[in-house]
This record gives C-alpha cells, structure tokens and sequence, in this order.
C-alpha cells in the first residue's frame, strides 16, 4: 500500500446500511399504508393521515430505488481504488529503487 488511505470495509458498511434502510423504510411506509385510517375519528383527519401514508410510501419507494445498488457500486469503488493504490505503491518502490543521477 502507498501513503494513501481510504478505509474500504467502512465504506462497504456503510454502503450495506443505506440499502437495507432504503428497503426497511419502504416496508414500514406500505404497513403504514395498510393501516385502518378510519380508526383515527374525523373524515378529514382519515384522509390527511391516508394522504400521509401516501407521500411516505412514494418517497420512501424512490429512496429505496436511489439505494438499491450502491452496495455494488462502493464493492467496485473499493476494488478500483485499492488497485490504483497498489499500482502506484509499485511505481513509486520503482522509482526508488533506481539509482539517483
């Protein structure tokens, strides 16, 4: 490794982490959506609480899709970087290996 640093097991983590969040949100916003409104008293506060549910499903359902992938993606960042790094780790034992004019 060259003087470098990057901290490849904690990217993946935290990579992991945002996509089984963006699925666990998506799971708890359509509960959500399942729940019976008609159980909360005034019509009007039904369809505020239905309309919730509604703006949480949707946006979670679009975190989940920006989410879904970025494991893979952090994997082959991790990969490219760690690469370049040895790539250049050897380059630089090279250039100090060779005699000095």
């Amino acid at each position: 490794m060259s003087f470098l640093k990057f901290f490849s097991d904690e990217v993946k983590e935290m990579a992991r982490t945002l996509e089984n969040s963006g699925g666990r949100m998506k799971e708890a916003s359509q509960e959500m959506k399942r729940a019976d409104s008609s159980q909360v008293g005034h019509s009007e506060l039904q369809s505020a609480c239905d309309d919730f549910a509604d703006s949480w499903d949707y946006g979670f359902g679009q975190l989940s899709k920006l989410t879904k992938g970025v494991s893979k993606f952090a994997d082959k960042a991790s990969e490219e970087f760690l690469k370049m790094d040895q790539t250049l780790y050897d380059e630089l034992k090279k250039s100090a290996a060779k005699p000095k004019k």
